[in-house]
């Protein structure tokens, strides 16, 4: 079905161009036709190379999950990865570097998430912040970058710096909304600021617009700052 779909689109690119091209070379004779029509040719052999390319690219990206997606959740230590493990996370870090621009972002994504799996956070770090500075990437996953990015970092990262990246993905109108204020009401915890802590944790357990793991975990620490319990 989908390369039906492809293969309609590109015969029709083919026949719109030639169309366009007939009318704007009629009368230049026989030869410049021909190299009108070559054109023509070689734009549509253009689209079919990037469709091949962009087929190839998310097959690959694929298999690279299912080659680190077994692993456990994000180590402290730097553990060596399996051979299995390894070659998808090489795969991930070629797609990153030259396939197209969606693959590129997902694959980036995942790149973290394995680097960070294994241990090695400061290359899960390097990996996400990429990808949040990568203008060509889709905006939702460049703020969930960020997020990445700080979470793995809100029990010793540099505080101003942590706070400065969360304020833009707050707001009610932002994907990342809950999340992002949740680690924000972290922070206040670990800077001592308990009554900031507090209310955000409030407002949190009270929402209904955030995922319910973070409405739970919100619920729990505003028992658990409540300063009348015991």
């Amino acid at each position: 079905m989908a390369e039906d779909v492809f293969k309609e689109v590109d015969d029709e690119l083919k026949a719109e161009r030639l169309r366009q091209a007939a009318r704007r070379y009629a009368g230049l004779g026989l030869g410049v036709l021909v190299v009108v029509l070559a054109g023509a040719g070689a734009w549509s052999w253009h689209l079919s190379s990037q469709k091949s390319a962009s087929l190839a690219a998310t097959g690959t990206y694929l298999t690279a999950l299912r080659q680190t997606d077994h692993l456990p959740p994000a180590s402290e230590n730097l553990t060596p990865l399996g051979e299995t493990a390894q070659a998808g996370l090489a795969s991930l870090q070629k797609l990153a570097a030259s396939s197209p621009d969606g693959i590129a972002t997902l694959a980036r994504l995942q790149e973290g998430a394995v680097q960070a799996a294994h241990g090695d956070i400061k290359a899960a770090l390097a990996a996400w912040d990429a990808l949040q500075n990568d203008q060509k990437a889709d905006p939702l996953l460049r703020q969930l970058a960020t997020l990445l990015w700080c979470q793995k970092q809100i029990d010793a990262g540099d505080i101003p710096s942590l706070r400065s990246r969360l304020s833009v993905l707050t707001g009610k109108d932002k994907a990342w909304h809950g999340l992002a204020t949740e680690a924000l009401a972290t922070l206040d915890v670990r800077e001592g600021h308990l009554d900031d802590a507090r209310k955000k944790f409030a407002e949190l357990a009270a929402a209904d617009d955030v995922p319910s793991g973070v409405r739970s975990r919100a619920q729990a620490m505003t028992q658990a700052l409540d300063p009348s319990a015991g």
